[in-house]
């Protein structure tokens, strides 16, 4: 059995051309490699709202369609805001082999001679089972508790439905693909994936309990192997969010012999824009360094030099002092990127009021000449040292000593005023 997995495709308009090409890089590979199936777990859409008239819809439709004269393809629905109903548009794609678009927990099986069924009569051995377990959900299991009941019961459900499957599974001897859509204890995120914060995650244990020679999951955008267990996320087939500066791609696994547990895979990395981030942070007491606010020393000074960075997009993200903003020589910047090849620079600046450190600086000084110092050190001031000695005084004297002291040397105190 020759898998291709692959998955968060996140097809939409804006990006077309290079998706378009990362697209037909996928299908060429499927077609040299020969593969036998072609799961798609979840995520292909960006957007739930995707029209079948739009750019987006008719990519995907095509590339479906090559993909089904390659091998059977089984696609799972992704998550409610990406993929929703838009799934369902492949109904008008073509293509020699079956499709079968799965949008609630099922299990799917592959005949020797490649055709993709629901349920399975035959008295001889499906070529593999296939699981598809979309994002689990309090409306997919109908939960009528609370938010924290029903990540309870969805995990105690989880736990079930992987069992109830792995039997199921178990029942051939045949090779066992589980695909899924979640969050999965212990993966690691790209640095720009956001994650929504209802995700639920589900740990490797219950996922062994299917018993799956191999998992191919979707959600997570980073392409990894959870541990050393069978679970591997095939990451987008592109960069869709400005952080996402690794590789992307997709996997082909070969189940030689599953009963020894031996699955052989290759990653293989699309032609996509390859996106690099720099993070600076110059809200500290140097503040912005002279390379960043001299053009001329920019220009001549160590720093990304011709080819360095040829062919990327870079993203450099800055936090500075706000009184200091317009010091970093944006121009200069890109245009020293430029001449190291990189085909797009985007600088993004976040300010940082001075005030705002202040107040923040003295909020946790814990004595009155603390804060005092404080304050001085933040405005880069010297504080005298009978300043600091009135202050540890007026700290440390009692109130009613404080008036006394106060009334013997202005007057008497009446009704709070000092006479």
């Amino acid at each position: 059995m020759r898998i291709l997995a692959t998955a968060d495709w996140h097809v939409r308009d804006r990006e077309i051309d290079e998706i378009t090409t990362c697209l037909n890089f996928l299908v060429d590979t499927a077609a040299k490699e020969a593969v036998d199936l072609v799961v798609i777990a979840g995520d292909t859409f960006h957007s739930a709202d995707t029209k079948l008239d739009s750019q987006s819809a008719r990519l995907a439709i095509r590339t479906v369609s090559a993909l089904a004269d390659i091998a059977p393809i089984a696609i799972l629905v992704g998550t409610a805001s990406h993929d929703g109903k838009a799934p369902e548009i492949f109904t008008f794609a073509r293509g020699q082999n079956d499709k079968i678009v799965s949008g609630m927990p099922e299990q799917l099986y592959l005949s020797r001679d490649g055709h993709l069924y629901g349920s399975w009569i035959g008295n001889e051995q499906p070529a593999a089972v296939i699981t598809m377990i979309p994002p689990p959900t309090k409306q997919f299991f109908q939960s009528k508790s609370d938010i924290s009941g029903a990540d309870q019961e969805i995990g105690e459900a989880m736990s079930g439905l992987f069992a109830g499957f792995g039997a199921q599974a178990a029942e051939y001897q045949s090779p066992h693909i589980l695909v899924g859509h979640f969050n999965v204890a212990g993966s690691m995120l790209s640095n720009g994936q956001v994650r929504t914060g209802m995700d639920i995650e589900i740990g490797r244990d219950q996922i062994a309990l299917a018993g799956a020679d191999v998992v191919c999951m979707g959600h997570i955008h980073l392409p990894q192997q959870i541990g050393e267990s069978g679970i591997f996320y095939s990451s987008s087939i592109y960069a869709v969010n400005a952080g996402e500066d690794h590789p992307h791609g997709f996997w082909i696994f070969d189940l030689d012999n599953p009963d020894k547990g031996y699955v052989a895979r290759q990653f293989y990395e699309t032609p996509c824009r390859k996106i690099v981030r720099f993070k600076e942070d110059f809200a500290t007491p140097d503040g912005v360094p002279a390379e960043y606010s001299d053009v001329q020393y920019l220009s001549v000074s160590d720093g990304p030099g011709p080819g360095d960075h040829a062919g990327e997009h870079i993203r450099l993200d800055f936090t500075a002092w706000q009184d200091e903003v317009a010091l970093i020589q944006k121009d200069a910047i890109i245009e020293r990127f430029k001449q190291a090849g990189a085909e797009s620079v985007e600088i993004r600046i976040t300010p940082v009021p001075r005030v705002t450190v202040r107040a923040e600086a003295v909020l946790k000084a814990e004595t009155l000449r603390a804060e005092i110092e404080a304050m001085a050190n933040l405005r880069g001031e010297q504080v005298a040292p009978e300043v600091l000695d009135m202050a540890d005084l007026l700290e440390g004297t009692p109130t009613e000593k404080l008036l006394q002291m106060m009334t013997g040397h202005f007057g008497v105190v009446r009704g709070g005023i000092i006479l």
